[in-house]
C-alpha cells in the first residue's frame, strides 16, 4: 500500500493528464501541484523516528591519562 503522498501524487498526475492537450505532463509541475492541494493527516510513523532525541556524549577519561606521581 502506498503512502498518502504518493497516493494524492498519482492522483493529481492523472487529473492532469486528462487536461494536458497532448496527455502528457511534467513530473516537476505535477510536484508542485500536489503540494499546492495536499494536506497532512495525523502523524506518520516515519516523522517520529527520524525526530530522536541526541543523548550528549559523557566525557571519559582516556586510559593512561592519569598523572604520574614521581
Amino acid at each position: 500500500m502506498a503512502n498518502d503522498w504518493r497516493a494524492h501524487v498519482k492522483k493529481t498526475m492523472a487529473e492532469m493528464k486528462a487536461k494536458a492537450k497532448d496527455g502528457k505532463v511534467m513530473l516537476k509541475d505535477v510536484l508542485k501541484a500536489a503540494g499546492k492541494t495536499y494536506k497532512k493527516v495525523g502523524k506518520s510513523l516515519t516523522s517520529s523516528k527520524s525526530k530522536k532525541a541526541r543523548k550528549t556524549k559523557k566525557h571519559r577519561k582516556k586510559k593512561g591519562s592519569k598523572k604520574r606521581k614521581h
